[in-house]
This record gives structure tokens, sequence and C-alpha cells, in this order.
């Protein structure tokens, strides 16, 4: 069920339906009760960079307020607001601490998918624009709009595969 809720395009989604079904109808049948733009990447709106499809946050973040939640409304709100204020100051301590201007995750993520693009094949469509083979699949990166039909950069903000072949085909660092 994780790899339909990760699909990043309708097609993947669609794809990934498909070999839940020849596992089990019913999990496919009880997993479309509910409409996949509350649970699938390929629905989601890109706006914020996240592609998060738990819960864990808001879980996390209920855990975290738990002793402020039963005292008085303006009582809670402040203490809620010291731990924010302790938290961004840890973070920013934490931030000091990189050595590029992205953090080790996203590095991580960007260096997993700069290997993958290299079994990526270019296809030039016009000046900023590629078609992208990637196996069995085919996207369109628009290098001037940040996108690409995979969906990942624009859920992530980070160049996807397909984008980062695209960029060092165009001879533009992918990094920036």
């Amino acid at each position: 069920m994780w790899w339909c809720a990760w699909s990043s395009y309708d097609e993947e989604f669609k794809d990934q339906l498909n070999k839940l079904g020849k596992i089990s109808k019913d999990g496919v049948r009880d997993l479309v009760k509910c409409p996949p733009k509350a649970w699938c990447r390929a629905y989601f709106d890109t706006q914020c960079k996240n592609m998060m499809v738990d819960n864990n946050f808001i879980e996390s973040f209920n855990a975290w307020i738990l002793e402020a939640r039963v005292k008085p409304i303006i009582k809670m709100l402040e203490d809620i607001r010291v731990q924010v204020m302790r938290l961004l100051g840890k973070n920013e301590k934490q931030l000091r601490t990189w050595v590029t201007d992205f953090s080790p995750e996203c590095m991580k993520l960007y260096i997993n998918f700069r290997a993958i693009a290299h079994g990526c094949k270019v296809e030039f469509n016009r000046d900023w624009s590629y078609e992208m083979s990637d196996g069995e699949d085919r996207h369109t990166v628009n290098l001037e709009q940040k996108k690409c039909t995979c969906r990942i950069w624009d859920l992530s903000g980070i160049p996807c595969p397909h984008a980062i072949k695209a960029l060092t085909h165009k001879k533009v660092d992918s990094i920036t």
C-alpha cells in the first residue's frame, strides 16, 4: 500500500494500484474509499515542499505540547511559544554545522537522485525543456519553470533525477 501512497504522478499511482490489486482486491477497495488526494503524493498540492505521506508530524507535535495542553489557553500558548523559541535556537545551532547551504538530509536525497540520473536518457525538446527516458517511463522537464512530470521536483523542491540529467546536459549547476 505504501507504494501507492509514495507515487508522485497519476500513471505511477495507477500502476501501483494495479500491482496491489493482483495481491489483494479488498486492499484496493479499502484503499480508494478515502480520496487519494488526501494520502497519495501524486495528488498533493505542490505549494508546500513536503513529500511526507504520514501523520507522524501531528503525532509528534501533540506529544511535544502534551504538558502545555492541560493549561489555560494563555498559559498553554505561552508555553508553546517558549518551546518553539528553544527549538528554533537548537535548530539554528545545528544549522551552523552544515557544510553546504542545504541540510544534510536534502544533500543525501540529492546525491541519490544524481546517481539515479545516470540511468536517464536525454531527448532535447527545446531551449529549456527536455524529454527524459527513465526505463519504460518518459518525463518532460521544464528547467525554466523548475517542473518535471514526475512531480518529485515540484513536491520536494529538490531537482529530481530527470531534472538533474537535463541540467547536466544543459551544463547548468544542478545544485543551485
